[in-house]
């Protein structure tokens, strides 16, 4: 594991294999950071099936999304230059940033997407995708995850937890789904 710099963005960089994934953090002004657990226990999960893995935080100040989406871009182009395989997952607020690049990418993870927040949108791909969201989440309802996964295109799956929006007592069950799936592709 190491700690990277990048035009100004701190990350942990974690080489484990030939496929790379970045992880976008949750919220940065509702603590979101490269250390969410979450995140932590998907990039486990993820060096166990032999994925390289790129955990990075928002520059501050918080820039409405917009430059939130360009961070992570930059983290994508690192992560490029390195591995012909790139394949981007972001959490809530992450998962709004994460599919502003999918296209740039070879696979996509949203976990709890909103359809909005601040400036930037969830955007639809063709890259395969994940779609995971929590039955009993209450920042994004279940009916809100379910239009959303319905919305977007194919090739999708999508699987849907019994627990809320932080993944109380599901978190090795979504860190595997993620391995599995991008184990998969």
């Amino acid at each position: 594991m190491v700690e990277v710099v990048v035009n100004g963005i701190r990350a942990t960089y974690d080489v484990r294999g030939e496929k790379g994934v970045l992880l976008c953090p949750p919220h940065p002004l509702m603590g979101g950071n490269r250390f969410d657990v979450r995140l932590e226990r998907i990039s486990s999960a993820l060096h166990k099936s032999g994925f390289s893995t790129l955990r990075f935080d928002y520059r501050q100040p918080f820039r409405n999304g917009i430059g939130e989406v360009e961070d992570a871009r930059y983290m994508l182009l690192y992560l490029r230059e390195r591995h012909d395989f790139v394949a981007v997952v972001g959490y809530s607020f992450g998962a709004v940033v994460a599919s502003n690049i999918a296209d740039e990418s070879d696979a996509l993870v949203l976990i709890s997407p909103l359809k909005r927040l601040h400036e930037i949108e969830l955007k639809d791909s063709k890259v395969p995708k994940l779609i995971i969201y929590a039955s009993y989440d209450d920042i994004v309802s279940v009916e809100e995850s379910r239009d959303i996964a319905g919305a977007l295109s194919d090739p999708k799956k999508v699987v849907e937890l019994e627990t809320d929006h932080f993944y109380t007592g599901k978190m090795d069950v979504l860190a595997n789904e993620v391995s599995d799936f991008l184990s998969s592709l």
